[in-house]
């Protein structure tokens, strides 16, 4: 589908609640951001994909993640059916300071509930 430019702001929207929702540690509100079957890909950190949202909570509400996260630089382009593809860089601040650059990209997917990440691949600058 041909992203609006309405499904583009709702879009960014999505992708700045995921940093609200994890600086927060709020990983019960997991479900406003990914779908249900949403894939979590951090291969980057040695992990295997996670599968589904319980899967991917269980990974993303373990210790190690970055402290703060931050999305910048969002393009949104169109996607097959009722979805978009999306690459943004992000930012995040480790404990002790330590600053990564890292670049998703994901696929979302225009649900009853509205837009939410169903495949999220991260990989290290």
């Amino acid at each position: 589908m041909k992203p609006t430019n309405d499904d583009t702001v709702e879009i960014a929207r999505v992708l700045a609640l995921w940093g609200h929702i994890m600086d927060d540690r709020r990983m019960d509100r997991l479900g406003e951001v990914l779908t249900e079957d949403a894939v979590w890909d951090a291969g980057a950190f040695g992990l295997e994909p996670a599968v589904g949202l319980q899967a991917v909570t269980a990974v993303l509400g373990a210790e190690g993640h970055a402290r703060a996260h931050h999305t910048t630089n969002i393009v949104v382009s169109e996607g097959p059916g009722d979805e978009a593809r999306v690459v943004s860089k992000g930012l995040g601040v480790m404990d002790g300071g330590t600053v990564i650059s890292a670049v998703y990209t994901d696929e979302l997917r225009h649900t009853a509930h509205g837009w939410r990440i169903s495949k999220r691949a991260i990989r290290v600058n």
